[in-house]
């Protein structure tokens, strides 16, 4: 394991260190979203053209990918917990860099989905943007909002700047030198931000939120600091939640419409007209609400109910869909921009508003176990995304009935993540003082101040001492109570929700009936097609001259 540098403790005047970990996690989202999402418009029709491939194969291995990352996420979630992610984000950059010079050199189809499908997801899924923001909670509980929203700026910025630059580029140089400069890009920008990474606050004797012990109101945020760590949430007690497998089919079928339509953009809008510098201007078009307000989207939720705002995200996207698709129809420039904007405003607030929901939900201390349970489910409704519409489009030569059932999808996304309750360890008990929204208390058996002769003492990195919580090896899964450290009684477990899972087994069984649909569409397809040739022949023979 290695051991990074101890960040210095926070001084009168001195910037809470937390801020720069914000910095590099917006680096890593915006380098993350380029490689998985926003390239992939700008690689698909030159790689198609030039390799010969339909655009089903060309999307395969962007399904493959998904996969791959689901099954990186589960298993490093625990590893981020344990050991931070600055090794993970290292190794990330370096498997992500080669696979990315390797790419440039693809001549068949299987190599293609090896080297996209496999070697880059892996990388991604290491160094991207599952350990960036699991980190970055760990460094925020009051301030989470807004340091989220920040972050995930990096998600639009990558949308404003990939399609602007590197559409010139690839059309102007290759698609080969492409994925050439992409490497180059990658290794700088992730490496860099690795370096930044710190695991938690506690290990550098500093508090979340950058307060000093000298700071007015110190004792009360750094009790609403130790609370939310202490009423964390193993991973054993979240997959007995309702709430946890709630929120997973919330967040996935909320966002299938994301993955979808950022690979589909550029040659949905060519097939209606459009030119490619149109559709690239589209796609980073949506990706500028996203840049200008998803701070703010942070900030309201340290002030409104996150739950009321993700649901008010899945209704952007789904009024979005509604309008690209008759407006792309009628070649309509205006109206497919408002639509993109509309769908950028919803993709704006989805990303920190989840991020938020997740911390809020279960707590920071075991975070990243949890977010390696959900992000398997996550991806495969994310995988489904673009293989399901490249399917629909080989089978019917149209985007308009998937995309209408995209935003079904987001609507039944917006009943249940309004569904989802707290976790009955992380309620606060009623009280007449007034709360910030979203903000998780103990339950009264727990709020109370944890013993002074229970809590361990450990150097700090000036030479003081520091209060720790855990050592900072504890796995976790481990067997002690998520209190123990602090002296807090632990939370009663929840009871068993063995009927939770069915809704994601549900939601998956739709997803898996909507793929069987285009496939038997495309196996007549061509007969269909060919109908209208057979009735034209028989009415030829039929009036030629005897």
């Amino acid at each position: 394991m290695s051991v990074a540098p101890p960040a210095p403790a926070r001084t009168a005047g001195r910037i809470y260190y937390g801020w720069y970990i914000v910095g590099a996690a917006l680096a890593t989202n915006g380098m993350s979203a380029c490689l998985q999402g926003y390239s992939t418009g700008v690689f698909f029709v030159p790689m198609t053209d030039d390799l010969g491939w339909t655009r089903t194969e060309f999307i395969v291995a962007l399904t493959i990918s998904q996969f791959v990352m689901a099954i990186v996420g589960a298993l490093i979630g625990g590893l981020i917990d344990r050991h931070g992610g600055r090794m993970l984000m290292i190794s990330g950059a370096v498997v992500t860099s080669v696979a990315l010079l390797a790419t440039a050199e693809v001549d068949e189809l299987w190599q293609w989905l090896v080297l996209r499908g496999v070697a880059q997801a892996i990388g991604v899924g290491l160094g991207g943007l599952l350990v960036a923001n699991v980190v970055l909670s760990k460094w925020f509980v009051r301030y989470r909002g807004r340091a989220l929203g920040i972050a995930v700026t990096g998600l639009s910025l990558a949308g404003v700047l990939t399609p602007t630059l590197l559409t010139p580029i690839v059309d102007d140089y290759g698609w080969r030198t492409g994925w050439r400069v992409l490497a180059i890009a990658t290794a700088l920008l992730m490496i860099s931000a690795a370096l930044v990474m710190r695991r938690q606050p506690e290990d550098h004797g500093l508090l979340p939120d950058g307060r000093a012990a000298d700071d007015p109101g110190a004792d009360a945020e750094a009790q609403r600091a130790r609370l939310d760590y202490d009423t964390s949430l193993t991973r054993a007690h979240a997959i007995r939640s309702t709430s946890l497998w709630l929120l997973i089919a919330a967040f996935g079928l909320g966002g299938l419409s994301f993955t979808a339509l950022g690979a589909q953009t550029i040659p949905f809008l060519t097939d209606s007209g459009f030119s490619r510098t149109t559709a690239a201007g589209m796609l980073s078009l949506f990706a500028l609400p996203g840049l200008l307000t998803r701070a703010f989207w942070g900030v309201l939720a340290e002030r409104i109910q996150p739950r009321l705002l993700a649901a008010a995200a899945f209704l952007a996207t789904a009024a979005a869909m509604a309008i690209i698709i008759p407006a792309a129809h009628s070649g309509s420039t205006p109206l497919v921009a408002l639509g993109f904007l509309t769908f950028g405003c919803g993709i704006a607030g989805f990303v920190p508003i989840q991020e938020v929901i997740w911390a809020s939900f279960f707590g920071r201390r075991y975070l990243g176990g949890v977010r390696g349970i959900a992000m398997p489910f996550q991806l495969v409704f994310s995988a489904a995304g673009p293989i399901v519409v490249s399917l629909y489009y080989d089978a019917f030569a149209s985007y308009d009935g998937v995309f209408a059932a995209l935003a079904l999808c987001a609507l039944l996304a917006t009943v249940l993540v309004l569904g989802a309750p707290m976790p009955r360890e992380r309620r606060p008990e009623p009280a007449s003082g007034e709360r910030e929204p979203g903000a998780v208390l103990a339950p009264a058996a727990t709020r109370r101040e944890a013993p002074a002769a229970t809590r361990r003492e450990a150097p700090a990195a000036d030479g003081g001492m520091r209060a720790t919580g855990a050592p900072r090896g504890d796995p976790p899964d481990a067997a002690e109570s998520p209190s123990a450290a602090g002296g807090v009684p632990p939370p009663s477990p929840a009871a068993p929700r063995r009927g939770a899972p069915l809704l994601v087994i549900a939601a998956g069984c739709a997803v898996l009936l909507i793929v069987a649909a285009a496939l038997r569409a495309k196996r007549r397809g061509p007969a269909l097609r060919a109908e209208p040739r057979r009735t034209a022949d028989v009415d030829a023979r039929s009036t030629r001259p005897r």
